[in-house]
């Protein structure tokens, strides 16, 4: 009985192990690099990317929600996102680029989705 609790904990350790080697490989594999083209998206690898769109999108509404706060609060617009963020500038996980800021009218937007 003992020996077959060690077998079943032994191939469980490596399907999960086998799982993370999946995970950070498609990962790479959907990072393209400056001057080459991605390889074609696996299943995996597309979801990843529209979960880093989704949480673009996400970031957008918590940032545009928070100067809308501020607005209400202080009755000016921010002057810059890093004072909503403490002294962190928010960026795009998709790009990794600052998202854009306007202080005069208050508007925050991506640089990957330019007209949301």
């Amino acid at each position: 009985m003992r020996r077959a609790q060690t077998l079943a904990v032994l191939l469980v350790a490596a399907l999960v192990i086998a799982i993370g080697v999946a995970l950070v490989y498609f990962n790479r594999q959907m990072t393209a690099t400056h001057g080459t083209t991605a390889p074609a998206p696996t299943t995996l690898g597309a979801a990843m990317q529209r979960a880093k769109e989704v949480e673009c999108l996400n970031n957008l509404r918590q940032l545009r929600a928070a100067v809308q706060q501020y607005r209400a609060v202080n009755e000016t617009n921010p002057p810059n996102l890093q004072d909503l963020r403490g002294g962190v500038p928010p960026v795009c996980p998709v790009t990794q680029v600052p998202y854009t800021y306007d202080p005069a009218t208050g508007t925050v937007r991506c640089p990957r989705h330019p007209n949301l």
